[in-house]
């Protein structure tokens, strides 16, 4: 076959002249989040004059994208008001080209020219100042501006061209937007500001045989192009009052599925796959409109979802027009699996919700963005679980939400959730783990804390009182603070504001420290705030909503609190000595709680026993607590090791994923060293019992979602530590499925594929290799590239690379998918960082590597193979490749990367370290 000699051909070029590997999700990504200098001062010349705001726009766009002709041209009247006296109305403009510029005057429906005034762009701030010869008296003017600009390179920003094969493997050209934060400004003058809302009257003019699809329905029938037969217009209806940033559209060929006022718009090629997204979306908007008493039709009268190729996994929350990435939106039950289903499920509500939270209501300024996505994070789960209850999707809360949240937000440098900002790259850089994990965590303790039917009521008065206007931190409050009043949910003597101000304007999150006196049955509780890394005086009070479990009373499905609001706290009790108690019932609290050493052991000793006397999300937190505590030097590392024990008999997913973070942990710092034999042992007695009752290779009709979860775990860990059986049937269920042509199940697909591979050869990886090829569905080509990425054969390995770097319709990759072939490669097992280190070693291949891949994607992947250094021998093949590359990489990245590998051999002489080697040690004997 023609794509087998393709790729054998690749093989034989690399085998006469060298090697090179890359990452994969398998193991984890090793790298760490940077560090951020903490700086709250401003540069505020960034902010427009608030001496004029828009009222409304006339937008017009052309362009020619079905020729992939990147430029168009526009023309926007933006009608303003005059709030004070002055000469000059400033919009935003990055890179237009403005060609002419009028001012009118305006009374009623009445414009009248006044001149063509001087203008000019600040290219720093981005400021247009357009400059009136006299002074304009308050009242109501509009500025025609002409302009053209040039579409932005698939980069997922402003006004952006993307494209996609036919079936026939011809390229078809497309354009769409993504304004959100600063990027409106780069495809027309405009006040670029969140709070700055306005109305808007769009119009494209685009090739007859595309459509143009944008916020609101279309107005009328398409208009022909009095100039050129080819071209028609597009107009739309009058948009809801928005930011710019909501302002949104697309130019494409793609096909349109419709139900009632939903459509959901992709190429035609994979038309088959946008019946899932568009019924969950049917589901998942009532599901929100109910849950908040606000008809999402009482604002805007219809919606729309495209997918957009090539532009990653993300998506945007578009009023009325919501754009994903076509992994997150298209779904194929045949090969996509239950993970892509939920991503879809999630993601749709994830941006549904920001149809209240962000569009509705708008954050005043950036500061305030994570009452935009904090909320949506929190209803990303809730939606999805009110429209399809019985996926169980709010079990995964705490271990994808809370868990991440933490990570990110115990180092001394992090920011709080409310955080100014400026710059347009500063104001990028909210867009983080505190302001989505973070502040839904926090949003939903209250949420839970203030019971969920006054939280209802709470935002219908938010909702209410802001509605179609921008927001602030204490909009919120007042209408939680309405709904709350003389309900007894508050600590005495404090409102919403001192509560929730305690959170949002302070960075970090606190450790709650339990000490029992068992012979009178005291407890004494603290907070403190907790570091990952250090200790450190803190003099500020979180008001934290707590409440606990015991042996004798186990009601963890009674969420009522009390609320810790000073430093410390004496709660006078009649618990035995021989209870143990858990604080922070169901992980609901956004704090990690600490014990006294004999209660850990009653909580260790109750797990062993009977797992289910705790909460399902409890021994998910106990493991997630207790492992970051010891890392923190505030707990024994045996401690969590020992409490891990217990896996043996568990059977939920939950603590499961809590458990292996902590094992890919171990796993990484341990391979390659004679201690790793003990950790696999260690992992092999806790996975047994309940691989024995998952099939690897099969997936019965009755399996819910949550099982899937906890076998693809279990089973990847099976397979990991090199369990027989797991390996063998993975190897012979990819033969059987390359004999018969057919794909295995994709809910078993990962571990399959991955772990079959390290049983076959070469026709196995060449089959996965042109399903590849032949794939439409990205999410199906992310898990084949993540899979091929788990060959043990080197040559297989580097074979694979070249593609990466590959140019011709051959090579049919998307970008994106260009560098997870690297990252798939070094990240899946250390051959693969071996095939990796030749690869790049390589001096005929690294210069067209760097120029196809980007320098960024050469210094991630030297980190990674530093990150993946942990013995001698891997620490001369790291300087065998540094000494190779030279200066096609900075001394700082050459230095950084030597620091981590030392690093990572030097963990064997550190605390943690001694106690890990001599757990592991010591529990296998």
């Amino acid at each position: 076959m023609v794509l087998k000699q393709v790729f054998l051909c690749a093989l034989v070029v690399l085998s006469v002249s060298a090697d090179h590997p890359l990452w994969r999700k398998l193991e984890g990504d090793l790298s760490e989040e940077p560090e951020v200098e903490l700086l709250q001062e401003v540069n505020e010349a960034y902010r427009l004059p608030t001496v004029t705001v828009p009222t409304h726009y006339n937008l017009h766009l052309k362009t020619a994208i079905h020729q992939n002709n990147r430029q168009f041209q526009g023309t926007v009247e933006i009608f303003f008001n005059v709030l004070e006296s002055t000469d000059t109305v400033t919009v935003h403009n990055r890179r237009l080209s403005i060609w002419k510029v009028t001012l009118y005057s305006v009374s009623g429906e009445v414009q009248t020219e006044l001149e063509s005034p001087e203008f000019s762009t600040d290219a720093e701030t981005e400021h247009l100042a357009i400059k009136h010869s006299s002074v304009m008296e308050p009242g109501s003017y509009m500025v025609k501006l002409e302009f053209n600009g040039g579409l932005q390179d698939n980069n997922n920003q402003g006004f952006f061209a993307s494209s996609y094969l036919d079936n026939d493997g011809k390229r078809h050209y497309l354009a769409s937007s993504k304004f959100e934060p600063t990027h409106a400004r780069s495809a027309f003058p405009c006040f670029d500001e969140p709070k700055l809302k306005a109305t808007f009257t769009l119009s494209i003019t685009h090739s007859k045989d595309y459509n143009a699809v944008a916020n609101m329905p279309q107005d009328g029938a398409l208009i022909p192009d009095v100039d050129d037969a080819d071209y028609v217009t597009t107009k739309f209806q009058k948009s809801t009052k928005m930011s710019t940033y909501l302002l949104a559209f697309a130019v494409s060929n793609f096909r349109i599925r419709t139900s009632g006022y939903q459509t959901v718009y992709a190429r035609p090629n994979v038309y088959e796959e946008t019946e899932y997204p568009l019924q969950a979306g049917v589901d998942i908007l009532n599901a929100l409109s109910a849950y908040t008493g606000v008809e999402y039709t009482k604002y805007m009268p219809k919606m729309t979802q495209i997918a957009i190729p090539d532009r990653g996994s993300g998506a945007m929350e578009n009023w009325g027009l919501v754009t994903y990435g076509e992994p997150v939106l298209l779904f194929n039950p045949a090969i996509n699996s239950y993970r892509t289903k939920k991503n879809v499920d999630t993601i749709i509500a994830h941006e549904y919700a920001h149809q209240w939270f962000g569009n509705l209501v708008s954050p005043d300024w950036w500061s305030y963005i994570w009452l935009n996505e904090g909320f949506a994070t929190v209803y990303e789960y809730l939606a999805a679980q009110l429209a399809y209850p019985e996926t169980n999707y709010w079990d995964l809360w705490a271990v994808e939400v809370i868990h991440n949240a933490f990570s990110a937000d115990a180092r001394e440098s992090v920011r709080p959730m409310t955080w100014n900002a400026a710059t347009p790259s500063e104001i990028a850089g909210l867009f983080d783990t505190v302001a989505y994990d973070k502040s839904g965590s926090v949003l939903n303790m209250f949420r839970v804390a203030f019971q969920d039917d006054n939280w209802r009521e709470g935002l219908v008065s938010y909702f209410n009182s802001r509605e179609l206007d921008g927001a602030v931190a204490d909009h919120l409050y007042e209408g939680i603070q309405f709904a709350v009043s003389g309900k007894d949910v508050l600590p005495k003597a404090f409102n919403v504001k001192d509560v929730m101000d305690s959170w949002t304007t302070v960075a970090g999150f606190p450790l709650l420290t339990v000490r029992r006196d068992y012979k009178t049955g005291e407890i004494v509780v603290s907070q403190e705030r907790f570091y990952s890394d250090r200790q450190l005086p803190n003099d500020h009070v979180y008001h934290v909503p707590y409440n606990y479990a015991t042996k004798s009373t186990p009601n963890f499905e009674t969420l009522s609190f009390e609320w810790l609001s000073t430093k410390a706290t004496k709660l006078t009790t009649t618990i035995p000595a021989e209870d143990w108690v858990i604080f922070n019932k169901q992980q609901t609290g956004y704090y990690r709680v600490n014990y006294d050493a004999k209660n850990w052991q009653l909580i260790t000793d109750a797990l062993q026993q009977n797992p289910s006397a705790v909460h399902v999300q409890n021994r998910a937190q106990l493991i997630n607590d207790a492992y970051n505590l010891a890392r923190a030097e505030r707990l024994d590392l045996t401690v969590p090791l020992n409490l891990m024990t217990y896996l043996k008999q568990e059977t939920s997913y939950p603590p499961w994923a809590a458990a292996s973070s902590v094992l890919t942990y171990f796993n990484n710092k341990l391979r390659g060293t004679s201690q790793y034999q003990y950790f696999i042992n260690y992992v092999t007695q806790l996975i047994q019992p309940i691989y024995s009752v998952h099939s690897v290779d099969s997936v019965p009709d009755t399996e819910t979602t949550m099982e899937k979860y906890l076998k693809q775990t279990i089973t990847t860990w099976a397979c990991r530590v090199g369990l027989q059986d797991c390996i063998t049937r993975t190897g012979n269920a990819l033969r059987t499925a390359v004999a018969a042509n057919t794909p295995v199940h994709p809910d078993i697909a990962t571990v399959v594929y991955c772990y079959g591979l390290h049983q076959t050869g070469q026709t196995e990886f060449v089959w996965l290799y042109e399903r590849l090829l032949a794939s439409k569905n990205q999410a199906e080509r992310a898990v084949l590239i993540d899979s091929l990425g788990c060959s043990q054969e080197k040559e297989f390995l580097k074979s694979f690379l070249m593609t990466s770097i590959g140019s011709g319709a051959t090579f049919n990759f998307l970008e994106t998918e260009r560098t997870r072939i690297v990252s798939s490669v070094y990240s899946a097992s250390r051959v693969g960082v071996d095939a990796l280190l030749e690869f790049l070693s390589d001096g005929s291949l690294i210069d067209e590597f760097v120029s196809r891949l980007g320098q960024s994607t050469l210094n991630s992947a030297v980190s990674n193979i530093a990150s993946r250094t942990n013995n001698v021998e891997e620490l001369e093949q790291l300087e065998g490749l540094l000494n190779a590359l030279g200066e096609k990489i900075s001394a700082n990245t050459a230095t950084s990367a030597r620091t981590t590998a030392r690093n990572n051999m030097a963990w064997f002489n550190t605390l943690e370290g001694l106690v890990a080697e001599e757990f592991f040690g010591a529990y296998t004997q």
